[in-house]
């Protein structure tokens, strides 16, 4: 018998061989792993070698749904992807809202795993009636939207088809590119677009109608009710968000130094500078409309306008804080149009505009050095400061051309072929999102400890521990309290990545309404306690595929050598890293995980998580 809250399928797609097959969803897969994130990864687990090479016939992806996608919940539409990253090497995994996570559910598959690699461009056609392989050779060069437009066409009332789908960044192996749903929803970082590009597989296209059970609809709707009215007093998700998106968070990290500039050399902005890219500023000069995700209250989707060189204007969505910070002031750019238009043409093309902004500014620092020359950048003076590159910039970069060969490496690549690795900013190869970890040392943590690398979401959001955490807060320069807090700011990441919820929502309530949500959708024990044990069981797994990949801790679990040597100023006192305060942290980080102190885990450890592992851990 099924568990409520699941269709109880699982969809595989071999693309070598064309093989499809459906399986039953393991119950205890479900109730170990809950969904999302968690069963993705024990997905994945079960059927890739970790040393298996990202861009190869091996690597496997897995888009896996949770138990509360089809319900009422909030926010409850979203989907993860789970891959071996062609950026990292180790475990990647990629978020994303709009509505097409939803539509997969409603096709009947509780997650969708694909295998091999097609001998030319196909996509995947997915609904209840059938499931089929399709040639995409028509598709492949086309933009995401223009894709999604094609795959879409034929939609009426009442029978929607939702496109996943490329751009050419994805098809020329971008080691970041992206894949984008409903045209401008990404998964984003750790480039899973690489990985659909290995696999000459260019979209995929699902339509359906199937419903879910609810166990408990009166233990569902206590947990609702709750949710929703939390939602509708918290500041941030009730008015900040709506009215701002994430860019009005940019002057209030900014107000704390922690905003980074010009490659995370300093927190350093002209003022008058920085207005013109705030979230107020954009909302009064370029904003059309708020927009939301399938089932979001909180709406902070922005729905902007630009004019373009010829004189006339161009729509679309963004940009996020992310791509403003990395695009912008770290590369010491505050021309909001140009960085509008590049965030366009990145959605179009299909970029990680995270690790692109962050890959151009170490390009940046590199020719200012004099380390990048110019016959490395086809003449291009590839100077902080170049608002009028950063379109061309995109456009090389997802066509692999002149120096777009090399940005589309990533930083971590771009620097060692300059010899100076000392100037790429990022973490197990994935580049460091806009918020300066020299300001928060449980920031500093998480993005040292993240499974993917340098990613505020899956290393723990540690800013609203500091600033909007009410009784959660802690002080943001503690090296005892970090480890402890940002483990658990981790573990509620899982548990929202998880539960196919959005972040945000942790802003306005912590995890038991979800618990009642979950419990009461599924009719079983998703109590706190329990979803606590399932966040620690999948950092486990994430952390042994890893280790089985090949990660190295004593080096990798660690920030550049920048933040313990160049210091900013913060709360009026120049602040640092130093390499004794990472040592400190990772060391008690890992022992409030349950890992030995080299950040390895114990058969023991496995066997109490009830982890089966491939390979023989150390003990």
């Amino acid at each position: 018998m099924g568990i409520s809250g699941y269709q109880g399928k699982i969809l595989e797609i071999n693309l070598s061989t064309g093989a499809i097959k459906v399986e039953p969803l393991d119950p205890q897969d479900a109730i170990l792993y809950l969904g999302g994130r968690g069963l993705g990864t024990k997905l994945l687990y079960d059927r890739i070698d970790p040393s298996t090479d990202p861009l190869g016939e091996g690597n496997v992806i897995v888009i896996a749904t949770s138990p509360l996608v089809g319900s009422k919940a909030p926010t409850s539409a979203r989907g993860h992807m789970v891959y071996k990253s062609p950026l990292t090497g180790y475990i990647g995994t990629s978020n994303s809202g709009g509505a097409w996570a939803h539509t997969l559910k409603a096709t009947g598959y509780d997650a969708l795993i694909i295998r091999g690699q097609a001998a030319e461009p196909v996509f995947i056609d997915l609904s209840p009636e059938k499931v089929e392989i399709l040639s995409a050779t028509n598709l492949w060069g086309k933009t995401t939207h223009e894709t999604t437009d094609i795959l879409t066409a034929e939609s009426s009332p009442g029978n929607f088809y939702r496109a996943l789908a490329i751009g050419p960044a994805g098809e020329n192996l971008v080691r970041y590119a992206a894949v984008a749903n409903d045209k401008n929803r990404v998964y984003g970082r750790c480039g899973p677009g690489a990985v659909f590009g290995s696999k000459k597989l260019k979209a995929i296209r699902v339509r359906g109608q199937e419903k879910i059970t609810i166990a408990d609809e009166a233990g569902y709707r206590s947990g609702l009710d709750q949710a929703l009215y939390l939602m509708k007093q918290a500041p941030i998700t009730k008015r900040l968000m709506r009215e701002l998106g994430t860019a009005g968070l940019l002057l209030l990290i900014n107000l704390i130094s922690m905003l980074p500039h010009r490659n995370f050399l300093d927190v350093e902005h002209d003022e008058n500078k920085l207005e013109k890219v705030s979230g107020e500023y954009l909302a009064r000069n370029y904003l059309e409309k708020a927009g939301s995700c399938y089932l979001c209250p909180i709406g902070c989707q922005r729905h902007t306008r630009v004019k373009i060189p010829d004189g006339s204007e161009k729509k679309g969505e963004g940009p996020e804080y992310e791509t403003i910070v990395m695009t912008g002031p770290v590369c010491d750019i505050y021309d909001p149009e140009a960085i509008i238009r590049a965030n366009y043409l990145a959605n179009e093309l299909g970029l990680d505009t995270i690790s692109f902004g962050g890959t151009v500014a170490c390009a940046m620092e590199l020719f200012e050095k004099g380390y990048l020359t110019p016959d490395k950048t086809s003449g291009l003076e590839v100077k902080f400061g170049s608002s009028g590159l950063l379109e061309k910039l995109v456009e090389l970069t997802a066509y692999r051309q002149g120096l777009g060969d090399l940005l589309a490496e990533g930083s971590y690549r771009l620097a060692q072929a300059c010899s100076h690795p000392e100037v790429a900013m990022q973490v197990k190869k994935l580049e460091i999102p806009g918020y300066d970890p020299r300001a928060s040392y449980a920031q500093a943590l998480g993005y040292m400890t993240s499974p993917t690398g340098a990613c505020h979401l899956r290393g723990g959001y540690a800013v609203s521990l500091a600033f909007f955490g009410g009784t959660r807060e802690i002080p943001r320069f503690s090296l005892l309290q970090s480890p402890i807090a940002i483990r658990n700011m981790q573990n509620t990441g899982i548990l929202q990545d998880s539960l196919g919820i959005c972040r945000f929502t942790g802003f306005a309530f912590s995890v038991e309404p979800w618990a009642r949500i979950a419990s009461g959708i599924t009719g079983q024990d998703f109590s706190t306690i329990r979803l606590e044990e399932i966040a620690n069981r999948i950092a486990a797994l994430e952390r042994l595929f890893n280790l089985e990949a090949g990660l190295n801790p004593e080096e990798e679990d660690l920030l550049p050598a920048r933040f313990s040597e160049i210091a900013i100023m913060a709360e009026g006192q120049p602040r640092l890293i130093t390499r004794d305060n990472m040592l400190q942290m990772r060391r008690d980080y890992y022992k409030s995980r349950g890992w030995n102190e080299e950040g390895r885990l114990s058969q023991p450890l496995l066997g109490q998580m009830k982890i089966e592992k491939k390979m023989e851990p150390e003990s």
